[in-house]
């Protein structure tokens, strides 16, 4: 039965991949007002971490912030049935990517490449564009649901070569040491025993050091790659940078740090175009309170009850 009503349900999306971008994205939107009320508690995590990153911008604006990125996620659902669902390839309207004249120059080397990018609503439609113009692999992370993950990986074949879950460290190994490509997207908290502190809009953030390992044993060059939308034309660019020199060299919170600096870098263009749901500080260098406090939120609705009367 749940199997049968996952199917049922991923039919609309599937009718959704299939319209204009314009058109798909405006008929989904009125759910991220929805969403913003009924998930009260990603909606004051979003809070948070517009307040931790963006301390010098006044609350009016925070709130703004807030409110937009909450309409991106909702315009991520058409965007991710696009890049699932419709066929052939994306025209002009869809976006473009820059800078794969770097990439092509790695791979021209006989050298692996892996792109690290970051959770932008934009992911898996600037996974589209690169791959329909460099084969190149993926790493996901496994669903629950079956029915859902057959479908998500369906979809993004259209456009990734293969895909490694985000477990198979030595098939991705292999395939960089073969002079492969690989986009991934580490920037999520797994824990201080993974992870090296390092600074995030000035916030120490555990980053993943698997990163790191990963360049290393796959003997790859990193290229920093982060998808953007123009709010005007719809469009999504795709930027990548040139390699990080000396990557995975021995100083490994330096290379996570300069990965965070990319991200920071790209976020600042939008910052409604980040995934603010997250609990990207969950956790927190030894002697430091947890940044997700209830007593923190609690005393942050009481200020602005405040303020109301």
């Amino acid at each position: 039965m749940k199997d049968f009503l996952t199917r049922l349900m991923l039919v609309p999306v599937r009718l959704l991949g299939q319209l204009p971008p314009q058109l798909a994205r405006a008929l989904v939107r009125p759910v991220g007002g929805l969403a913003r009320l009924a998930l009260p508690s990603r909606r004051r995590i979003a809070e948070r971490n517009i307040e931790l990153c963006f301390p010098g911008l006044a609350q009016r604006e925070q709130k703004r912030i807030v409110r937009d990125h909450f309409r991106f996620l909702a315009e991520m659902l058409a965007d991710s049935a696009m890049a699932w669902c419709r066929p052939g390839r994306l025209d002009e309207r869809f976006g473009n990517v820059r800078g794969l004249e770097h990439v092509q120059a790695v791979v021209d080397e006989g050298q692996g490449v892996l792109l690290l990018t970051g959770h932008s609503p934009s992911l898996e439609m600037g996974g589209r564009l690169v791959g329909e113009r460099q084969p190149a692999w993926g790493v996901y992370r496994p669903q629950r649901n079956r029915v859902l993950e057959e479908f998500q990986n369906a979809g993004r074949r259209r456009y990734a070569t293969g895909m490694f879950s985000r477990d198979e460290l030595r098939g991705m190994v292999r395939h960089l040491r073969a002079g492969g490509v690989l986009w991934y997207a580490p920037d999520q908290d797994f824990g201080p025993q993974r992870s090296l502190f390092v600074p995030f809009f000035n916030q120490p953030a555990a980053t993943a050091t698997g990163i790191v390992g990963l360049a290393r044993m796959g003997r790859a060059r990193v290229l920093p790659m982060y998808p953007l939308r123009d709010r005007k034309t719809g469009r999504v660019e795709v930027i990548i940078e040139p390699p990080l020199e000396n990557f995975a060299n021995g100083d490994d919170a330096s290379d996570l740090a300069r990965y965070n600096a990319f991200l920071e870098s790209c976020i600042r263009q939008d910052p409604a175009q980040y995934f603010w749901v997250h609990r990207r500080f969950k956790s927190t260098p030894p002697g430091q309170p947890d940044r997700y406090s209830k007593k923190h939120l609690s005393r942050k609705r009481r200020a602005r009850q405040k303020k109301k009367q």
